[in-house]
């Protein structure tokens, strides 16, 4: 059952599902999905979570748990990292051992990409609609981008004028996780009236033109501006979420422009030069292998922005930019 995102809070609190996945190309909208699946599990007694990577190849561990759980008296939510959802026969076989017959003192989680159109037609995702609550989040539009924006303030509390809004607007560009983090900058240290100077004063070095400066010198392969460019964003305080947001999101843009139509794709993702040539070569210059390395170190990083790693994000953030700039044929 597909359910919708303004649904989804009170969905899960009705009754927990026994599998529900969590699909969205947006990191934000991901993460808030699931902190709501989690709350709701601890609500109701699923207080104990596991993640399980893909990139661990967890399908024996996955059908092993799930011919296993009926044996603890623990109730436990298993939450399954999917980083690209073109499943081997081994992944969709586990998945479909799980839909079959799911344990009652288990819960499982899917989260991952948002699915094609071809993918939400396969046998696996089908059987997943049909036996879970599936959510797919989609990031507002152009049109839509300011009322996004004008609720995020509201729920922060914050009171902005048309002018403090649309400046917002625009520094943060359709930057989910950017704008999410300048509106909780702006209410730790400007109150709850925003005027236009003050979003002007507090984010302009904090823009995503200035964060994805990182981003950029990879796809060009100027190592020897990444360190100078990490220790100036560091120095400015920039938060390494939006860093690793915006390599993330570049190396699965180079994996599609390396098996999709490059025309047709710079056109959805509104793809422009310079930035679409930088794309272009980038995809030419490394191979697949290296870029899902790279997507699996960015699981890695997460972990440590997110404290569940206690080893600190700056060193791995210039480790996988220099991997992405550095990287040949």
């Amino acid at each position: 059952m597909r359910v919708k995102g303004d649904t989804w809070s009170a969905h899960l609190q009705r009754s927990l599902p026994a599998v529900a996945a969590i699909f969205s190309d947006e990191i934000l909208l991901r993460e808030e999905a699931l902190a709501d699946y989690l709350k709701a599990a601890d609500t109701q007694g699923f207080s104990a979570h596991e993640r399980l990577y893909q990139q661990d190849e967890p399908w024996e561990r996955l059908r092993d748990e799930r011919d296993a759980l009926t044996l603890f008296a623990e109730k436990r939510c298993l939450i399954l990292q999917l980083d690209q959802l073109k499943l081997s026969r081994t992944a969709t076989n586990a998945l479909a051992h799980w839909l079959a017959a799911p344990v009652e003192m288990a819960r499982l989680c899917l989260v991952g990409p948002r699915p094609d159109a071809g993918q939400q037609k396969s046998a696996w995702f089908r059987d997943l609609e049909k036996h879970a609550t599936v959510l797919i989040l989609y990031p507002p539009n152009a049109q839509e981008w300011p009322q996004w924006v004008g609720r995020r303030l509201q729920q922060a509390g914050l009171e902005a004028d048309d002018s403090a809004q649309h400046l917002l607007c625009e520094l943060t560009a359709g930057n989910l996780l950017a704008c999410q983090q300048a509106i909780l900058r702006l209410r730790e240290f400007a109150g709850t009236r925003i005027d236009a100077a003050t979003v002007r004063e507090l984010l302009a070095d904090d823009s995503r033109f200035t964060v994805f400066e990182l981003a950029d010198a990879a796809l060009r392969g100027e190592v020897e501006r990444i360190d100078h460019i990490l220790d100036r964003l560091r120095g400015g305080d920039a938060e390494p979420v939006l860093l690793l947001w915006a390599l993330h999101r570049d190396l699965r843009l180079l994996l599609r422009l390396q098996s999709e139509d490059v025309t047709t794709l710079c056109r959805e993702e509104r793809l422009f030069p310079p930035r679409s040539q930088w794309l272009r070569r980038a995809a030419a210059r490394i191979p697949a292998r290296t870029l899902w390395e790279a997507l699996a170190s960015c699981a890695a990083i997460d972990a440590r922005i997110k404290g569940q790693d206690p080893s600190p994000p700056w060193p791995a953030l210039g480790t996988l930019a220099l991997r992405i700039a550095a990287a040949r044929p």
